[in-house]
């Protein structure tokens, strides 16, 4: 339950003391930028995280603060994927591999040489 304050208001409103404009949750935002110098220069408040789109490049620029108001940023490169890589079944056919069988026998013949050169 709140402490109503009648004294300074006239009325049953609440006392302004309990509300800490920091302690509130900041809701996720974005905006866009020109470049990393317009990211840099990008006001936040302190306990904030904002995605910056640069207008001219495809970067993600992640900028957060700290309690101090003290800014960070993380740079991302958008890249266009097609469906299958979102499923992961992007294989290229001209791309060599290894069957775990193979590898496993290779792995065999190394212990068994490792054995005799030991004896």
């Amino acid at each position: 339950m709140q402490n109503f304050n009648n004294n300074n208001y006239g009325g049953p409103y609440p006392n302004p003391s309990y509300y800490n404009p920091y302690s509130q949750l900041k809701t996720n935002q974005y905006a866009f930028v020109n470049g990393i110098e317009g990211a840099k220069s990008f006001q936040m408040q302190p306990n904030q995280m904002v995605m910056l789109l640069d207008s001219d490049n495809p970067i993600i620029y992640k900028k957060t603060s700290n309690q101090y108001g003290q800014a960070t940023i993380e740079c991302f490169k958008m890249v266009p994927i097609s469906e299958n890589e979102l499923k992961g079944t992007n294989v290229q056919p001209n791309q060599e591999y290894v069957l775990k069988s193979d590898f496993e026998v290779l792995v065999k013949r190394i212990d068994e040489l490792t054995k005799a050169k030991e004896e």
